[in-house]
C-alpha cells in the first residue's frame, strides 16, 4: 500500500496500487486509477494521482 491508500473495501487487501496509463491517441495524456491487486476492483480513471486516491479512499 502506498500514498495513504486505504485497504480494499471489498476484500480487505492492502495490496493497493496507483496505476498510470498513457493514452497516445489523445496527445500523450496520462490517466491514473487505483486498483486492488488481490480482487481487481478499481476506480475510474482520473487526470491526476490525487483525484484517484481521493476517489479510492471515499469508497464505502
Amino acid at each position: 500500500m502506498d500514498k495513504g491508500l486505504k485497504k480494499c473495501p471489498f476484500c480487505g487487501s492492502d495490496d493497493i496500487h496507483i496505476i498510470d496509463r498513457i493514452d497516445c491517441s489523445d496527445g500523450l495524456h496520462t490517466y491514473y486509477h487505483v486498483k486492488c491487486k488481490e480482487c481487481g476492483v478499481s476506480t475510474d480513471e482520473f487526470a491526476n494521482q490525487y483525484a484517484s486516491i481521493v476517489a479510492w479512499n471515499r469508497r464505502v
